[in-house]
């Protein structure tokens, strides 16, 4: 019996040493790309040796996947709750705060573009990032159906939509423009016209 409860607090304690060095990667991910981020860093960061790190991530690329997980998934919280207010957003609103958020948050937004179009994710790490991608196709799916929308079409929309911001993020966020200001503002255009076309099926029914 005691063998077994040091075993768990010893497992607990393995956890949250892991998490430590999660949230040191997302910190650091806050003030510079991710691609440009080392273990070494990221152990200094953590406060523990760069040999260490590895016992808890075989390599820089589980590190990263885990810290993408993480910030997605605070992210999805945030989002979570906008749609059960009271008065949840509009299709625009949710758009906007959406494509806002991959910009505020540069290496969360390349993180996502690299296991989008990465070969080969391994099992967990899929399943992990199948998982708190659909949270945002649900949560899309519900603001639609709060706008009206048949449950028959709710899931395509959420998907046509969701896949339709990140496209045009990801077309013109190094558009050629004076500053990011208006690099933004052309972008927040584009959410709006797309967000219009939706709107619109909505009222044709």
């Amino acid at each position: 019996m005691a063998e077994s409860k040091f075993a768990e607090l010893k497992l607990k304690e393995k956890e949250a040493r892991k998490q430590i060095v999660v949230e040191s990667a997302v910190a650091l991910f806050a003030r510079k790309p991710f691609y440009e981020v080392g273990m070494r860093e990221v152990a200094d960061e953590a406060g523990i040796s760069p040999a260490t790190i590895y016992r808890y991530f075989p390599s820089q690329e589980e590190l990263f996947n885990e810290a993408f997980i993480l910030e997605i998934s605070s992210a999805s919280r945030e989002f979570e709750e906008l749609v059960k207010r009271d008065k949840p957003p509009s299709i625009e609103a949710f758009g906007i705060k959406f494509v806002d958020h991959l910009i505020e948050n540069e290496s969360a937004f390349q993180m996502l573009t690299y296991l989008m179009l990465k070969d080969n994710l391994g099992n967990p790490v899929m399943g992990k990032f199948d998982s708190v991608t659909k949270i945002f196709f649900d949560m899309f799916e519900r603001l639609l159906g709060i706008h009206g929308v048949e449950d028959g079409n709710a899931r395509l929309y959420a998907h046509s939509f969701i896949a339709s911001l990140t496209g045009i993020l990801m077309t013109f966020r190094n558009f050629p423009l004076k500053n990011k200001k208006e690099t933004r503002n052309h972008i927040i255009k584009l959410i709006k016209i797309t967000s219009a076309l939706y709107t619109k099926q909505l009222i044709k029914g």
